[in-house]
């Protein structure tokens, strides 16, 4: 099983530097600059496409002959991310309807078979929404109230300091999901159904902080470190898999 994290993209909030970190806010389709909510601004629908098609291709190309990879993705409930998925999974259909017509004939059996898992989209996890920053929601400028929640997890990842949700308590959802899906992989036995004929490839749609935090889990990392990690910026995408030390358990 493979897992890739892919941020949303460049969303109205950003627009606007403004943190929208509830699930009210964040699912709603009123307010906003535009009256519609918080979803993707113009950038950001053209930038998770072009991310998208790139994903598309790096699927193909990792896959191995004959293999059957099958694409599954969820996504946070938030607007921006179902409006990521959405465009995601319109990428994905045109990529594999173009790449099936382009297969010959006699090579259908020796190249790689992709299919999504959800014809109808992406399917919804609230374990992959947006962490919640207490006090500074709907607050801006979003960079500096950012900074001062990062400078208390760089000291202690279970504070919850001006009402924010705990870099533990993210931790925590967003391994759930991670262990869930690799849990749905596994036969009566415990063994893994991921074979060398087929690979399952997981897309989780969330957000900056969340997919930090659960990056540096992967890694073996404690939270107080997730500014460490590599950040992903809007419409971008890693593929992912679990440190070395803590793969066994995850196998």
């Amino acid at each position: 099983m493979r897992f890739i994290l892919f941020r949303h993209g460049h969303s109205l909030a950003n627009q606007e530097s403004r943190i929208v970190s509830s699930l009210e806010n964040g699912t709603r389709a009123t307010g906003g600059p535009l009256g519609t909510g918080f979803g993707l601004s113009q950038k950001g629908k053209q930038e998770v496409a072009k991310s998208a098609k790139a994903l598309s291709d790096h699927i193909l190309a990792t896959a191995y002959p004959s293999q059957h990879a099958r694409i599954r993705i969820l996504t946070s409930p938030f607007q921006r991310t179902r409006q990521t998925a959405d465009i995601i999974h319109q990428e994905l259909c045109v990529f594999i309807e173009s790449y099936r017509s382009a297969l010959p004939q006699d090579a259908s059996s020796s190249m790689p078979i992709i299919s999504l898992e959800y014809n109808n989209g992406a399917r919804e996890v609230p374990d992959l929404r947006e962490r919640f920053f207490g006090e500074f929601e709907m607050k801006t400028p979003s960079d500096d109230l950012y900074s001062a929640v990062w400078r208390e997890d760089g000291q202690n990842p279970f504070h919850e300091r001006f009402g924010v949700e705990s870099v533990a308590t993210v931790t925590e959802r967003m391994t759930r999901v991670v262990r869930s899906e690799e849990g749905s992989r596994k036969d009566l036995t415990g063994r893994s159904t991921d074979d060398a004929t087929e690979e399952t490839w997981v897309i989780l749609v969330s957000h900056g902080d969340s997919l930090q935090i659960l990056q540096t889990a992967m890694r073996g990392w404690s939270g107080d470190r997730h500014r460490q990690v590599e950040h992903l910026d809007t419409a971008t995408w890693r593929d992912v898999a679990w440190c070395e030390a803590l793969a066994h358990s995850h196998q």
